[in-house]
C-alpha cells in the first residue's frame, strides 16, 4: 500500500485522496452537541466496481471498509461526546478509519493519537483532523495492534469494529493489556454490532477485566433497518 506524507497542507491531501478514490466530499457528522466535517467517497458504487474489474483481472484487491461511518461509530461518538473523562489523560483509538471517534474527544480539548494499519484510512484522518481544525489535539500514526508495538500507555483506548476476524483477538487482547495504563482510572471502549460473533474474545477479556455493556437501538438511516449496538467499557481488575 502507498504511503503518504501526512504532513503537507490539506488541499494537497485532498488531491492524493482523489487521485486513488475519485470525487470526494465532506458530510457533516453530529454527536450530540459536536458538529463534525467528515471527507467521505462521493461515489463509493463506482469505486467498488473498480475494485471488482480489478479482482475479475487477477489482482489483489481491498475493501475500503474504514471508509464508511458506521453505526456503531456513531453510537461510540456520541457517547464519548458526553461522557466524563479524565482531561489529564493520554487517548488512543485504534482502528480508527476516518477518525470520528478521536474527533469526537479531541473536540473536547483532549489529546487523542489516531491509529490505523491503513494508510488510506490515515489519509482521511488527517484530512478531517486539519478540516475541523483539530490538530492542536489530534495526531496521526500508523500502528499495528496484532505486532508488539513501543509499549507507551494510554489513560483511555477506543475501538470500533475491530473484532471482525477471530484472529485478532488475542493479539488485541494483548495489546490492550500491554498498552493501558495500570491506575485505577484507566479504561477500553469497545462498540461493535451485535451480530459480531466475539464471544471468545469477551471470555478472554473477563479474565482480566471488569465489563459493562450497554445496548444501543440504532436505525440505519440509508435502509431504515432497525440495529442493536453494544458498546462495552472495560476496566482491569482490582485485586
Amino acid at each position: 500500500m502507498t504511503e503518504y506524507d501526512l504532513d503537507q497542507p490539506m488541499d494537497r491531501l485532498i488531491e492524493l485522496a482523489v487521485r486513488k478514490f475519485g470525487p470526494v466530499e465532506f458530510r457533516k457528522v453530529a454527536l450530540g452537541d459536536i458538529s463534525l466535517d467528515v471527507l467521505q467517497v462521493k461515489n463509493m458504487p463506482q469505486y467498488l466496481e473498480t475494485l471488482a474489474n480489478r479482482t475479475r483481472s487477477g489482482q489483489s484487491v481491498s475493501l475500503p471498509l474504514w471508509a464508511k461511518v458506521w453505526p456503531s461509530c456513531l453510537v461510540l461518538g456520541y457517547m464519548l461526546s458526553r461522557y466524563p473523562l479524565s482531561g489529564g489523560g493520554r487517548f488512543l483509538e485504534l482502528g480508527a478509519g476516518c477518525a470520528v471517534n478521536s474527533m469526537a474527544l479531541a473536540s473536547r480539548g483532549l489529546p487523542v493519537t489516531i491509529s490505523d494499519i491503513d494508510p488510506d484510512a490515515l489519509l482521511f484522518s488527517r484530512i478531517n483532523v486539519l478540516k475541523n481544525k483539530l490538530e492542536a489535539y489530534a495526531t496521526v500514526t500508523r500502528l499495528d495492534f496484532t505486532v508488539p508495538n513501543n509499549g507507551e500507555r494510554y489513560d483511555c483506548i477506543v475501538c470500533c469494529e475491530v473484532l471482525y476476524d477471530e484472529a485478532v483477538f488475542e493479539p488485541l487482547l494483548a495489546f490492550l493489556d500491554s498498552h493501558l495504563a495500570e491506575g485505577a482510572q484507566a479504561e477500553i471502549f469497545l462498540a461493535m454490532d451485535e451480530k459480531r460473533q466475539a464471544r471468545s474474545f469477551f471470555t478472554r477479556a473477563a479474565e482480566r477485566y471488569a465489563m459493562a455493556r450497554t445496548d444501543s437501538a440504532y436505525t440505519e438511516k440509508d435502509t431504515g433497518e432497525n440495529r442493536t449496538i453494544n458498546l462495552y467499557r472495560l476496566k482491569r481488575k482490582t485485586a
